[in-house]
């Protein structure tokens, strides 16, 4: 079996040792806080705004410079497959004034939870 580091579980950390893992890569996550996601739980004012609800070139557009790199990346895995993931990992999602998607509780920690649960 192909075996994988990743180093900081924050958010991006936790999304890569995720999908390794679902690969079949044996998948081991190395975080220098004492705790996975900590900087999840200060985004949006303790209430982690996940993605935006529009649509990709909107999103495109709103990148300050050369923003035409990321098509690929957000026709890949896109805004609508975030609030999807985490609707599916029990976290219900709401939409707010522009187009921001947020947690329904307003709790960054639903979501940092939610992420340590899948790669557990």
């Amino acid at each position: 079996m192909k075996k994988v580091v990743i180093i900081g579980a924050g958010a991006a950390g936790m999304m890569a040792a995720s999908i390794a893992a679902d690969r079949g890569l044996d998948v081991t996550l190395v975080e220098k806080n004492n705790r996975v996601g900590r900087k999840i739980l200060i985004t949006g004012k303790g209430r982690c705004n996940i993605t935006s609800d529009c649509e990709i070139e909107e999103l495109i557009e709103n990148v300050p410079t050369n923003g035409k790199f990321l098509y690929s990346a957000f026709y890949t895995f896109t805004n609508t497959d975030v609030i999807d993931m985490f609707n599916n990992l029990g976290v219900k999602t709401k939409t707010e004034r522009g187009k921001r998607v947020f947690p329904e509780s307003d709790k960054a920690h639903d979501i940092a939870n939610a992420l340590e649960k899948q790669i557990r």
